[in-house]
């Protein structure tokens, strides 16, 4: 029976469920969808947990927990493998380095459900990407957003990406970024705002959004031009569009970015580059370092010189 479009309310009540992850409880209680299709729900507001709304599909569910789920319709993505560009940086036997390229998105979602991805790209190159049980995501264990380029780790099987998923979680993975941003920074500083939903505007997020979590994101400056600043950012967190709202919320939004900086006729997209990613997996450390593409750099070329002509 079809529950789509209906709002169902079922509780926490068999002891073999406390403890089981939201969305295994979920697609146990109805098993005619699968896990992907509650994490949409889940992104989308559509499930409450004790009547608030739920943003975690790892939420440890609790004796008597009362879940509200609204069923809606969402269209299954065509994951048909598709010759997507990307480039491998180096391929082990667990793992992937990628360098995304700007414009290209990670994975579908309900924003973008026909939309060309890199998981129709893995697909495409590695035949083993089919025995996934997430499969609308296989592999995917961070994100990078569709026009930031750069460095991507992409786990090659299952234990590979619950591994590297819990790495993410415990913040055992170290990234470096490079981005332009509108103005003169200091020189190093943090930034230390919790992020969630925009109030008003559903696309967006917000340092003074709506079921807001902690955020920290700490930069150096590597130069200063005429009116823009280049600078190295870590994060230790990783919320959704973190670099992007922090810097919009200390007045320094990056440039090209049109949702929360300044357009620039030097770049058309966010100036925001993944540079450096560095962890430890099965005791061994690995580290990368990925340029920029020519758009970035042509970005910084022209800046400099500009900055020239300015002195």
């Amino acid at each position: 029976m079809s529950k789509k479009n209906d709002r169902i309310t079922i509780t926490c009540q068999q002891a073999d469920h406390v403890g089981t992850r939201l969305d295994k409880f979920l697609f146990s209680n109805f098993p005619d969808y699968s896990r992907s299709y509650f994490q949409q729900l889940i992104d989308l507001q559509k499930i409450f947990i004790n009547r608030k709304v739920s943003t975690k599909a790892s939420y440890a569910m609790r004796l008597n927990d009362v879940v509200d789920v609204n069923f809606v319709h969402t269209q299954e993505f065509d994951l048909t493998p598709r010759k997507i560009d990307f480039e491998i940086i180096d391929e082990q036997e667990d793992f992937l380095i990628i360098n995304k390229p700007a414009g290209l998105v990670v994975h579908n979602s309900t924003n973008n459900k026909d939309e060309d991805s890199l998981v129709h790209g893995l697909l495409y190159e590695f035949q083993d990407f089919n025995q996934f049980e997430e499969t609308e995501r296989p592999g995917i264990v961070h994100r990078l957003d569709r026009d930031t380029s750069g460095l991507l780790i992409i786990a090659k099987n299952q234990p590979a990406q619950i591994a590297f998923s819990k790495m993410f979680k415990q913040r055992e993975v170290h990234k470096t970024y490079l981005a332009v941003v509108h103005g003169h920074t200091e020189e190093k500083g943090g930034i230390d705002y919790a992020i969630g939903r925009h109030p008003t505007k559903g696309h967006k997020m917000s340092h003074m959004g709506m079921n807001s979590k902690p955020a920290q994101t700490f930069y150096n400056v590597l130069a200063y031009y005429k009116n823009s600043s280049l600078v190295a950012v870590n994060i230790i967190t990783g919320r959704t569009h973190q670099i992007r709202v922090h810097f919009s919320a200390i007045g320094h939004g990056l440039l090209g970015d049109d949702l929360y900086g300044r357009t620039s006729k030097l770049i058309s997209r966010q100036a925001l580059h993944a540079w450096k990613l560095s962890f430890t997996f099965k005791d061994k450390l690995f580290s990368y370092i990925c340029k920029p593409p020519q758009d970035f750099t042509n970005l910084i070329h022209n800046l400099h010189s500009e900055t020239e002509k300015h002195d």
